[in-house]
């Protein structure tokens, strides 16, 4: 199946019911919000232990949730509705349980290189560590070049970052084909599934423009990177309005989540179409 045909269908599934999908999304967003009340224990210091709750709550709740959601795609892949029971459907618990601590394993793992350059960073910023000696530190990173350090570390965090997208896009894919029953649906077809969800970044649009914008207004810092650092270092450093750079992107994040089933669907779409869905 083409990459045009399963975007096609991923579109005419997700018009033809966007009040189903705005409904979906709905159901979503509310049990990911029943696992996050657990974090209000943290306004308070007594409480703030009962904010690990939120934990025990998102496996729970968010990690079967996440496969009846796959299920309520392919259910709509193959002419179904998508706002059903099927979002809220408690059967084979146990099984979707386990399925998402596996995703979950797996994601922790494709983390590990981020998890530890974290590690190294906290190690040599924690304590008293002045703006000085952290320019020292990046700058010897890049081989006395400040300019190439900053790239250097961003390449590296750019990458651990990549490497937990290509854990999520697997995990998702392996969501789809067991809510299809075909465990192996997938082999073979790893490269078409990172490029289904290449292309379902689609629905992120609003959100990237909107964090280009953002961070254009940071640009003329970056441009005299030395003048910042000093700026930063005694205390004269006059930064855009934050509360302006936080509007520009909460209005892309706004705009963004009702295209969030979009993305899923075509990665639904392409899973779908290797199991014998809709032809071209």
């Amino acid at each position: 199946m083409g990459k045009t045909h399963y975007f096609v269908r991923a579109w005419k599934a997700y018009t033809e019911q966007f009040g189903g999908m705005m409904g979906f999304l709905l159901a979503e967003v509310c049990i990911s919000l029943i696992a996050l009340c657990p974090l209000l224990f943290l306004t308070d210091a007594a409480l703030k232990a009962g904010a690990l709750l939120f934990i025990v709550l998102f496996v729970l709740l968010v990690l079967p949730a996440r496969q009846n959601a796959a299920a309520a795609m392919q259910n709509r892949m193959a002419g179904g509705k998508i706002c059903t029971s099927l979002l809220i459907d408690p059967g084979m618990y146990l099984k979707k349980l386990l399925n998402g601590l596996k995703s979950a394993a797996v994601i922790l793992l494709w983390s590990i290189p981020l998890i530890v350059i974290l590690l190294i960073a906290r190690n040599n910023i924690s304590g008293d560590v002045d703006g000085f000696t952290v320019y020292r530190n990046i700058k010897s990173f890049g081989d006395d070049h400040l300019v190439r350090g900053v790239i250097f570390l961003a390449l590296i965090a750019v990458s651990t970052l990549l490497l937990i997208a290509l854990g999520c896009a697997f995990r998702s894919g392996a969501r789809h084909a067991h809510a299809l029953g075909r465990k192996d649906l997938l082999k073979g077809h790893h490269g078409g599934l990172l490029l289904a969800r290449l292309i379902s970044l689609i629905s992120l649009i609003p959100l990237i423009i909107s964090l280009a914008v953002a961070v254009s207004r940071y640009v003329p810092l970056l441009q005299d990177l030395d003048g910042t650092i000093n700026g930063i270092m005694y205390g004269t450093l006059e930064l855009p309005d934050t509360k302006v750079s936080l509007m520009i992107a909460g209005a892309g994040a706004l705009l963004t989540l009702p295209l969030l089933p979009l993305g899923s669907l075509i990665t639904a779409a392409y899973v779908n179409g290797l199991a014998g869905g809709e032809k071209e």
